[in-house]
This record gives C-alpha cells, sequence and structure tokens, in this order.
C-alpha cells in the first residue's frame, strides 16, 4: 500500500510540473489588468473603512459645531440678498421719482454778460424749458443750437444747479479770419472757421486769400471748393494759432504742395508742403529778422520750403 501512494503521489508531482512547463512555453501569465483593478479595490475599500472610522470617531459636540457653522453662513447669505434686493428696490425707486416728480426746472437764466447778444435773445434760442426734468434736459443739444443760431456765441456752456436751475454761460467770438467778397464785403471767421457772419462791411483779423468759397452760412463752419486746399488752409491756421504768430497777416494755399504765408502784408514765405510747418515759419521769421536790420521795408518772396536753404527774392 505504502509503495502504491508513493508511486502514485509522484506521478502526480510530475504531472503538475509539466503542466506548469507548458504554461510558461505559451507564455501566459495572470492578468496585469485585473491585479491593477484588484489592488486599486482594496485601496479603495481601505480609504472608505479609514473614513468610516474617522466619522465614527467624531464626537456629537463636534457634529453640532459643524451643522452650526452651516446654518449660519446660509443664514448669512439669506440676510445679505435680502438687503441687496431691498437697496436695488430704494434706489430704483428714487430714479423714478427724480425723473418724473422731483427736479422739475423753474428758472433758466443767463450768466454774464454777452457783448453781442441780450439775455432775452440767448433765452430764445435755448430748446430748454421751464418744467422739463433737470436731469433729462438735453444740454448737448441746446448747446449745439445756441452756437449755431447764434454765430457770435464762441461757447456755450449748460449746466445744472441742484434742485431747479438751469445756468448759460457764454463766451463770446472773435473775427480770427476775414476773406474778401467779389462786392468787397467780408466774411468773417473765428479761429475754428465757424462763420460769424457774411457781407461784414470791414476785415478782421488775418486774411485767407485766393481760396473759391461754396457756403458761408453764418453759423457753420465755411466750406472750400478744393479739399486740398481747405485741407491745408486748416493746417495753416492751426499752427498760426498754436504759435501766436502774431506777424502773419494772411494765408493763402494753391495746391498741397504750394503753401504760404504772408509776413507783415509785405513778404510771403513760400513753405512748399504742409509737413513741418512750425519749423519753417520759425526760420522765416529768423531770416526777416536779419533782413529787417539792413532793409526794413523790403517787399518780396522768401523761399523756405527747400529745408535748410533760404532764399529771399525781393521785389
Amino acid at each position: 500500500m505504502k509503495k502504491s501512494q508513493r508511486k502514485k503521489q509522484k506521478t502526480e508531482k510530475r504531472k503538475i510540473r509539466e503542466t506548469n512547463v507548458d504554461l510558461g512555453d505559451l507564455g501566459l501569465e495572470p492578468p496585469k489588468i485585473y491585479r491593477d483593478a484588484q489592488r486599486q479595490s482594496m485601496n479603495a475599500s481601505q480609504k472608505r473603512q479609514k473614513n468610516s472610522s474617522e466619522v465614527q470617531q467624531l464626537t456629537r459636540h463636534e457634529k453640532r459645531q459643524k451643522d452650526n457653522k452651516k446654518r449660519k453662513k446660509r443664514n448669512t447669505l439669506r440676510k445679505f440678498t435680502i438687503w441687496l434686493l431691498v437697496i436695488i428696490t430704494l434706489l430704483a425707486v428714487g430714479v423714478v421719482l427724480s425723473l418724473t416728480v422731483f427736479f422739475n426746472i423753474t428758472d433758466v437764466s443767463v450768466v454774464g454778460e454777452s457783448s453781442k447778444y441780450a439775455s432775452d435773445e440767448i433765452l430764445a434760442q435755448c430748446p430748454i424749458d421751464v418744467g422739463e426734468n433737470l436731469f433729462l434736459a438735453d444740454t448737448e443739444n441746446a448747446k449745439a443750437m445756441l452756437e449755431q443760431n447764434l454765430p457770435y456765441i464762441y461757447k456755450a456752456e449748460i449746466k445744472r444747479q441742484l434742485p431747479y436751475t438751469i445756468e448759460i454761460h457764454i463766451t463770446d467770438a472773435t473775427p480770427a479770419y476775414s476773406i474778401k467778397n467779389e462786392d468787397k464785403t467780408f466774411i468773417l471767421l473765428d479761429d475754428n472757421f465757424k462763420v460769424l457772419e457774411n457781407k461784414a462791411e470791414k476785415a478782421e483779423g488775418i486774411s485767407i486769400q485766393k481760396a473759391v468759397v461754396v457756403n458761408a452760412n453764418p453759423g457753420t463752419r465755411i466750406e472750400f471748393e478744393d479739399e486740398d486746399i481747405s485741407s491745408c488752409l486748416n493746417k495753416l491756421s492751426a499752427v498760426v494759432k498754436d504759435n501766436d504768430f502774431e506777424q502773419i497777416t494772411a494765408i493763402y494755399s494753391n495746391n498741397i504742395s504750394d503753401n504760404y504765408v504772408v509776413y507783415e502784408g509785405r513778404i510771403d514765405f513760400k513753405l512748399g508742403t504742409c509737413d513741418d510747418l512750425e519749423n519753417k515759419i520759425y526760420q522765416g521769421m529768423a531770416a526777416c529778422d536779419k533782413l529787417n536790420q539792413s532793409n526794413p521795408n523790403a517787399k518780396g518772396t522768401m523761399n523756405i520750403s527747400g529745408g535748410k536753404s533760404i532764399y529771399f527774392t525781393e521785389k
């Protein structure tokens, strides 16, 4: 019996070894994915057990404190929301009342005096009426209408004075340029080329020469026939205004490459293009200072269009 049992055991061991060899030869091994999933499952189970144990370790007092904190946060947020809604409602009611019931204009007045227009004349051209709401009154439109309908108003400022008053502050315009008409009357312009008056009896300010005018309605900007000449004249006038060239008595333009200013009515500065105008005019002024020392009444053309070189041709 014992021999047969030992023989049987040896036979079984041999079969097991042969089976292991065959699996190895086939390259088979336990699935790696299964092992990873099994490991992650074990880790998750361990974490759940740990969290469960931590929760179980919380005392009743700690749980109560945690619940109280959450309740306080909810109550604070609820109160903040309610107060915010109340404030928004009050503001909306205040705005509606301000624009419908309160702040209606009871007085429109002119502050200061104008040398050209009486207060009644200014008020007659102002579109803001008594009874309008102070905040809804269109002050920009009123300003534009005053400056257009009353050309000698250089600047109109419309100010709201709480609770019921509109104040109109006027700055008078003065002629800065003039253009001679064919009938020997003059168009007078301010320094922004707004027409102050047509058919004036005498010229005032700097003369604009050799420009064909197509529109000169008082209260509007002057319009010239040639757009290039118009652009050049605007550039020339801006430089003269910004630098306060008092010796300049006239400006004119033949085209974009042929522009002039006239010094003391007797010397034409030939500037060429409108590039670097300020520097060119200053060069001409300096040259005239030297020329005046030897010939103070000289007349002619000073060519400053060539850069650093300056040439004077006497008439």
